[in-house]
């Protein structure tokens, strides 16, 4: 018996490159892609330009074994590709593929879609509000 996981992933690997036309049966396989831990936060750091291992732990507070395995896996799927510079120490570097590129648009409609009616300002405010009453409250249980 096979696992609804695995046909969804088996069948997002299998869907064209981007640009291609969309067959929305395929479209639960992209929900259990995007859905999957990490993958989103993974790739918007590449679109970033964060492209060293430790440079994407760090940002995104990810332990080792799991970002390795998350990057495993969307190098599996054609999102990311590994590059090993040969140099002393040596250094693997990280990239989005064209297919990985495409999800650009997806990433930026969904920060769009969490952003505040008002923009990154408004972010800005909720975060000062929430650091305020965090602040508060640490002082008032010591």
């Amino acid at each position: 018996m096979v696992h609804s996981g695995e046909q969804a992933a088996r069948a997002f690997h299998e869907l064209p490159e981007a640009g291609a036309q969309p067959n929305h049966s395929d479209c639960p396989a992209a929900y259990h892609f995007l859905g999957t831990r990490w993958n989103l936060h993974i790739i918007s750091a590449l679109l970033d330009g964060y492209t060293r291992f430790t440079e994407i732990a760090l940002l995104l507070n990810l332990n080792s074994r799991t970002l390795a395995e998350r990057l495993k896996h969307l190098e599996l799927e054609g999102i990311v590709v590994r590059q090993e510079r040969n140099q002393i120490p040596v250094r693997t570097d990280y990239e989005l593929t064209a297919k990985g590129q495409a999800l650009r648009e997806v990433v930026s409609e969904i920060q769009k879609w969490t952003m505040p009616a008002g923009g990154p300002e408004a972010m800005e405010v909720i975060s000062k509000e929430r650091r305020t009453y965090a602040e508060r409250e640490i002082l008032q249980i010591g």
